[in-house]
């Protein structure tokens, strides 16, 4: 998210009386966002700190130039370039010049709730610690301004169906990403063990987590049980998930265990202390201070409010 949903602008980057800048932004929630920036000046401009803490970001940066930074490398952006970042990283963009860019975040739980896209499974592309930003031909770079353009309307309206069709959108736009740049992702990554390793966790959470909703599993597996999966050490499944993520195993379960909770609480036929039983928890006490912990409210209060 971007602090304090705004931008963090120390140099040329305020709307002036000459009014040079241009920023139409449009946040719903935690759950997703968009952001249209215009600058309409040929003056440099300082560093722009962009923070997502719960969701994934996408830039594309359609008239920019400067420096993507992460904690192990510095990347040019460039006219007409992609890129993005994952939740709980820390990205910082140094922009030389800046024109126009998109700025879209949004959530695994969006994704899920609103078009049904089990995000990891769909786009494995995105568990990656660090993207080079890719420079793309002007026909497919138009293609998605068009679609981030469709994006950013239909949020500044009222539709009721809002959410759904963003979702939608977003989903195509994820999809265009990966037909143009990481069709062969699994065949070039294929000698990397640590990114087969965190590929194998990925799909055995999801798996466990199908499961558990379904009701066909009654215990939550913990970091030893998805390492003896894997035929590994816990410690170095841990090694890898961290390095490679940035999050621990116990943060994947939990955010997965809460996904899992609040799809279940929509379902009313579905008591509380069934939910719980099914995912794991052998007393609704434990369910209540699990959710209470993470969520700031109890599974009565998520089952009462629009999730």
């Amino acid at each position: 998210m971007i602090p304090n949903e705004t931008i963090e602008c120390k140099k040329g980057l305020t709307k002036s009386s000459s009014d040079r800048t241009s920023m139409k932004k449009h946040v719903n929630d935690d759950e997703f966002g968009s952001l249209n920036v215009k600058f309409h000046s040929d003056q440099s401009h300082d560093t722009a700190l962009w923070f997502n803490s719960n969701c994934f970001s996408l830039t594309l940066a359609i008239k920019a130039s400067g420096l993507y930074t992460t904690k192990t490398n510095t990347l040019e952006v460039a006219p007409k370039t992609l890129f993005f970042s994952r939740p709980d990283t820390h990205r910082e963009l140094k922009w030389y010049s800046l024109d126009e860019i998109y700025h879209i975040k949004f959530s695994e739980r969006f994704l899920a709730k609103y078009a049904g896209v089990e995000l990891f499974k769909t786009f494995p592309f995105l568990v990656l610690e660090t993207v080079i930003p890719e420079n793309m031909a002007s026909e497919n770079f138009e293609d998605l301004c068009s679609i981030c353009h469709q994006i950013d309307i239909i949020n500044r309206g009222n539709s009721p169906f809002k959410k759904n069709i963003i979702a939608n959108l977003v989903t195509r736009l994820l999809l265009r990403i990966k037909r143009n740049f990481w069709q062969d992702y699994d065949k070039q990554l294929a000698q990397d063990k640590e990114h087969d390793i965190l590929k194998q966790f990925i799909k055995n959470l999801e798996h466990h987590s199908q499961l558990l909703q379904e009701g066909k599993a009654r215990t939550q597996l913990r970091v030893k049980d998805y390492a003896s999966m894997q035929g590994i050490h816990a410690n170095y499944l841990s090694d890898v998930i961290k390095k490679r993520t940035g999050k621990m195993v116990s943060h994947w379960i939990t955010e997965k265990t809460v996904l899992a909770a609040e799809n279940l609480l929509q379902n009313n036929s579905l008591s509380i202390k069934e939910i719980s039983y099914r995912l794991g928890f052998p007393y609704i006490s434990y369910f209540t201070i699990f959710l209470k912990k993470h969520t700031g409210h109890t599974p009565r209060d998520l089952r009462n409010i629009k999730i």
